[in-house]
């Protein structure tokens, strides 16, 4: 059941507007629990997106200044993509169309948190 209403939720945030596809992704694993979107391969795409988060793990303390990464956002040039930490251990990667796509950034925030609320009860 629960599980059922983590998926819910998630296919939810894929269908905000500006939103293509989204995963939940185990951090250590690089394991996509969930995905949801209108595009292919969202699911490689997680995956391989989940190493960049990696990586900032690895090099963390050379940022250590700045304080904990609370999201990173890279930019190509056909997408953007989105991660940020989702409950203990976990990722949520967005993937969206360019940096000139209207989101409601707020309404994510606020989906995210419920999401990462599903996360802890399992």
């Amino acid at each position: 059941m629960k599980q059922q209403a983590l998926r819910d939720k998630l296919d939810a945030m894929a269908q905000l507007p500006g939103i293509n596809g989204c995963a939940l992704v185990e951090v250590d694993a690089g394991m996509v629990w969930h995905h949801a979107g209108q595009i292919d391969g969202v699911q490689a795409l997680a995956e391989a997106a989940s190493d960049y988060w990696r990586l900032y793990g690895r090099l963390a303390v050379q940022f250590k200044n700045l304080g904990e990464l609370r999201v990173s956002i890279m930019v190509h040039a056909q997408g953007r993509l989105t991660l940020l930490p989702c409950g203990a251990g976990m990722l949520l990667v967005a993937l969206t169309g360019d940096h000139k796509s209207a989101i409601d950034w707020t309404q994510w925030n606020a989906q995210t948190r419920e999401l990462a609320q599903l996360v802890k009860q399992l």
